[in-house]
């Protein structure tokens, strides 16, 4: 029972910080038109957080930091940018649509190297159903970009190989590194492709046209997405320690109804 209460508390938790990523996210973006710069200071406000309570990181081997370093936070880091970009290029309801068929593509993968989990036709065909459900939003309701297009495919592709090798790391052949270790590692490492990227787009160069436009309304939306950013941060690990990524992510796509709905109505 305990086990099972645990459980509900952090997939709750989880669901409620990943709606309001989402929402935050896009009103951020929409405020702050620099989405790689958006990322780099929610990244920075992460790592200072952390950093605040430096007992509670514990790596335990250099081997262990390497393992999660130079896996885990390239892809996290390449999976917020490309989130950035598609809600800056797509609406709100397009992009979570979508996100619903990346669990398809988990379950064949961890089915393809025999990863331990529950799975039945019926798994299967609510899977396919959901699929379905995206090739009609598509024909209906759909208007791409090419580059927003290509920005969710990413987002997508980026967001299963980073939830797969992060629940490797945590169950199939676990780091000793705790949960703030690896809110430190994904954040700091991640940071590094950021800044090129930032400087390959050259968005430095209009932080003084943006920032000066900022209001304190803009402000105040920029730093509720660095809380919600560091909330998830920790909300994912710990769900991601107890289910498998296809499990994690249907769970992610189940509280997107109240995302589109707030798209529809507010954006």
């Amino acid at each position: 029972v305990g086990a099972m209460r645990e459980l509900a508390v952090a997939c709750i938790f989880y669901m409620v910080c990943s709606a309001g990523m989402s929402v935050f996210n896009k009103l951020a973006v929409r405020v702050l038109p620099l989405p790689i710069t958006l990322v780099c200071v929610q990244m920075v406000f992460t790592i200072v957080s952390v950093g605040c309570r430096p007992k509670s990181v514990h790596i335990g081997s250099l081997r262990d930091a390497l393992r999660w370093g130079l896996t885990v936070p390239l892809l996290f880091a390449a999976m917020l940018v490309s989130s950035m970009i598609a809600m800056e290029h797509n609406t709100l309801g397009t992009i979570v649509v979508f996100r619903n068929i990346a669990p398809l593509f988990t379950l064949f993968i961890e089915r393809l190297f025999r990863i331990p989990m529950r799975n039945s036709p019926e798994t299967v065909a609510s899977l396919l159903t959901i699929v379905f459900g995206v090739v009609l939003y598509h024909f209906h309701a759909v208007s791409f970009t090419g580059i927003g297009l290509a920005a969710i495919c990413l987002n997508m592709a980026f967001a299963v190989l980073e939830r797969l090798m992060q629940r490797h790391l945590m169950a199939q052949s676990p780091v000793d590194i705790s949960k703030p270790g690896m809110m430190l590692l994904n954040n700091a490492c991640g940071l590094l492709p950021c800044g090129v990227l930032l400087m390959t787009y050259r968005e430095h160069e209009r932080w003084r046209a943006v920032f000066g436009d900022l209001t304190t309304g803009g402000v105040a939306l920029v730093l509720i997405s660095c809380v919600n950013g560091l909330a998830i941060s920790y909300a994912g690990l710990r769900v991601q320690q107890l289910v498998t990524a296809t499990t994690f992510m249907v769970l992610t796509n189940v509280n997107k109804f109240a995302v589109v709905l707030f798209g529809v109505l507010v954006l």
